[in-house]
């Protein structure tokens, strides 16, 4: 049974007896007792949700490596001559290694839209696996490619993938962290997207030199390596506190928490965080019934259109200030990248 914010008020009581519940964000945070210190020495002290986010953060290096891999590939001597369109002397060369290289940039677009809704309804941690499912398609097409239009459409495939784990994956590392490390965490993502295109960078560095085909069909194979061991690794972590509470399978939530933290459920600071995601996936859908309450009878139809209207909702008055922050960061990172001398063209 779903758990209201009146009912949640209620349960909330500290060992003095006193009533806690507070709806205010600043509030709650000024009264909580903290796991550890904050910053990299809490990841010391909240070790194995620390391990639970690095290994998460594969995905990101699955994201960067799929990044950095193709801008070497497109420039060996092997590659170019089995796929003569890419190459310099052909006609319209430019267009063609432009739209190999956009589609993997649209395919994680449309990765990334759709994984919303997929990890909400299948939990975060399955979600990574059919992430890992389809990126793992894709990377078999890329490294068996015999032609043009079957690269094209492999990167397509694995670039849908890769959206879909560089939306989840930080998700999920945010889920499971403790507030006071919840940012360093969250670091561990953008560490391992650029690792995995240093990693991209020198691996390629090596195949180059092999001769025949495998120069570039190496790289494209080992990129599954990662990804396949985050999808099997995944499946042992514990599932999104969080994503339960949402569910409301409150008792479960309890239990993950109290196995992220390391302590007995019974703590009152694991108690106490039990409470706020509670009281937060109550609020939340009280909130979503209050705006769209004619979508709240469940249904397929129903479903696709809260979706639709949840995807709005990020453009309205409350919103859209922090929508359009978070957009113009991933606008100006473009003018960042070319202010130092960086290239988005040929990934030097």
């Amino acid at each position: 049974m779903e758990s209201t914010v009146e009912d949640i008020k209620n349960e909330t009581v500290s060992p003095d007896g006193r009533n806690t519940f507070v709806h205010h964000a600043e509030a709650v945070w000024n009264q909580r007792q903290p796991y550890g210190p904050n910053g990299l020495r809490g990841i010391f002290t909240s070790h194995y949700a620390a391990t639970c986010a690095a290994f998460a953060a594969l995905g990101g290096m699955v994201f960067g490596y799929d990044q950095g891999v193709v801008s070497v590939v497109l420039v060996m001597e092997q590659f170019l001559g089995r796929f003569t369109s890419v190459s310099d002397k052909a006609a319209g060369a430019g267009f063609y290694k432009g739209l190999l290289t956009a589609m993997i940039e649209l395919g994680a677009f449309i990765g990334a839209l759709n994984q919303g809704w997929i990890a909400d309804k299948i939990s975060r941690k399955y979600s990574i696996v059919v992430a890992v499912v389809i990126f793992t398609v894709g990377g078999i097409l890329q490294t068996a490619s015999m032609n043009y239009a079957m690269l094209t459409i492999a990167r397509l495939i694995g670039g849908v993938g890769v959206g879909m784990l560089s939306m989840v994956a930080p998700l999920y590392i945010s889920e499971i962290s403790p507030p006071e490390i919840r940012g360093s965490l969250l670091v561990l993502e953008e560490l391992s997207i650029v690792g995995g295109i240093c990693i991209a960078y020198w691996i390629t560095y090596g195949t180059r030199y092999m001769p025949g085909e495998w120069a570039w069909r190496l790289p494209f194979l080992l990129q599954m390596i990662p990804s396949t061991v985050l999808a099997l690794g995944i499946l042992f972590l514990p599932f999104s506190p969080r994503w339960l509470a949402s569910k409301g399978r409150d008792d479960e939530a309890l239990e993950s928490l109290g196995q992220l933290r390391q302590l007995p459920v019974t703590d009152w600071r694991v108690q106490q965080e039990w409470f706020d995601i509670r009281a937060e996936a109550a609020f939340h859908r009280q909130t979503n019934a209050i705006k769209h309450p004619g979508l709240q009878r469940k249904s397929k139809v129903n479903s696709i259109k809260l979706e639709i209207a949840s995807w709005i909702d990020c453009f309205r008055k409350g919103c859209w200030r922090r929508t359009h922050v978070g957009i113009g960061l991933m606008f100006f990172q473009v003018s960042l990248y070319q202010s130092v001398g960086l290239s988005i063209t040929d990934g030097t």
